[in-house]
C-alpha cells in the first residue's frame, strides 16, 4: 500500500472567457489519484475540510478506489490556488495555505493512522513546510519505525513557504532519509542557487546516495539515477498539447506504481530492462496527463494501451 501525506488545494484554472475554473489538486493529492489509477491501494492522510470542497476531494478520492485515511475532517477551509499559464505552458501558483484543512492534524494523529500494510508513504511539495516541520520530522522517524519506506517530490516552492533557509533544512533532512525522490531541473536550481544544474545533482545524490533519484528535464526528457542504474529517456510528445498541469505528479505517481507492482525493489534487485520500463511507463502516463486541460492521471488501461500502440508502430 502507498501513503501520502501533503496538500489538497483546489487549483482555480482560467479559462479563455476570463472566468476561473475550480481544478481539485495539490502535488501529494494528484499523486494519491495517479497511483490509484494504477490500481494501487492508496491512503491518503492529510485532513480533507468539511467545506464543499472537501466533500469534492473525498468523492474523488472514493470515485477512484482510493481511501481517505483520517477518522476526521477539519473545519477549516479548503486551500486555494490560482493558476496562470506562462508562455511556455507552464502554470504559476498563487496559493492560500494559512488556516486550511490539510495542515490542520498533530503528529501523534498521522502517525496512528500509517495503514499496517503500508510499504511506501510520499510526500513533499507543499508538505514540507518549516512550520509543520516538528510534525513531519516525527512522521519520518515513525516510517523507519515501522519499515514503511520514504518517496519524496521536492518540487520546490520558495515563494510560498514561512522561512526559506528552515525550508531548505527541513526539505534536505528529509531528502536524506528517503529511498525515492523526484527533482526537476528548476527545483535543483532552487534548491540549490549558487550551483549549476550538475554540481546540484552531484549535491542531492550526495545527500541521499543510495537512493533512487529521477530527473525530469521538461522537453529534454528524465533520467533515473539508482547506484549501478543510470537510464535515460526522451519525452514523449503530448498530441494535443494542453498544458503540463501536473504532469510531473503524474510521472511520479506512475513511477512508484510500477515499482509497487514488481514489490518495490532494491537496486541491486531490479534490473536495467524493469527499471527502464517502469520509466517508459510514467513518461508516457505524462504525456497522457499534458494531452488533457489540468491534472487528469490515465488509467492503467489507457496507460497499456498507448503502451501497446507504441509498440505496434515500432514493430
Amino acid at each position: 500500500m502507498l501513503a501520502v501525506i501533503g496538500e489538497n488545494v483546489v487549483d482555480m484554472i482560467p479559462t479563455p472567457d476570463g472566468h476561473y475554473r475550480p481544478c481539485l489538486g495539490g502535488s501529494p493529492f494528484n499523486v494519491a489519484i495517479g497511483a490509484a489509477r494504477q490500481n494501487i491501494a492508496v491512503s491518503y492522510l492529510s485532513p480533507l475540510s468539511q467545506d464543499h470542497f472537501g466533500s469534492a476531494f473525498l468523492n474523488y478520492l472514493t470515485d477512484n478506489d482510493a481511501h481517505y485515511g483520517l477518522p476526521f475532517f477539519s473545519r477549516a477551509p479548503t486551500s486555494l490556488a490560482m493558476v496562470s499559464i506562462n508562455a511556455q505552458h507552464q502554470p504559476e501558483y498563487s496559493l492560500y495555505r494559512t488556516g486550511i484543512a490539510d495542515r490542520d492534524i498533530s503528529a501523534a494523529q498521522q502517525i496512528t493512522a500509517l495503514p499496517e500494510n503500508c510499504k511506501l508513504l510520499h510526500l513533499g511539495s507543499l508538505a514540507l513546510e518549516p512550520e509543520d516541520g516538528e510534525r513531519i520530522n516525527a512522521v519520518v522517524q515513525a516510517c523507519h519505525t515501522k519499515d514503511i519506506q520514504l518517496a519524496v517530490d521536492i518540487n520546490v516552492r520558495i515563494n510560498a513557504v514561512s522561512n526559506v533557509d528552515s525550508y531548505r533544512t527541513l526539505l534536505l533532512n528529509v531528502i536524506a532519509q528517503s529511498q525515492f525522490i523526484k527533482a526537476s531541473d528548476e527545483d535543483l536550481q532552487l534548491l540549490f542557487p549558487s550551483l549549476n544544474l550538475q554540481q546540484a545533482l552531484n549535491a542531492l545524490r550526495d545527500c541521499a546516495p543510495s537512493a533512487l533519484l529521477a530527473l525530469t528535464e521538461g522537453e529534454k526528457g528524465a533520467t533515473l539515477y539508482w547506484q549501478q542504474h543510470s537510464i535515460s529517456l526522451p519525452v514523449v510528445v503530448a498530441t494535443p498539447f494542453v498544458d503540463t498541469v501536473g504532469a510531473g505528479d503524474t510521472f511520479w505517481a506512475n513511477l512508484l506504481a510500477a515499482l509497487l507492482q514488481l514489490g518495490l525493489p532494491s537496486a541491486a534487485q531490479i534490473s536495467t530492462a524493469e527499471l527502464t520500463q517502469c520509466l517508459q511507463r510514467a513518461m508516457l502516463a505524462a504525456s497522457l496527463n499534458i494531452a488533457s486541460a489540468g491534472c487528469n492521471p490515465p488509467t492503467a488501461l489507457q496507460v497499456n494501451t498507448a503502451l501497446n500502440q507504441e509498440k505496434t508502430i515500432k514493430n
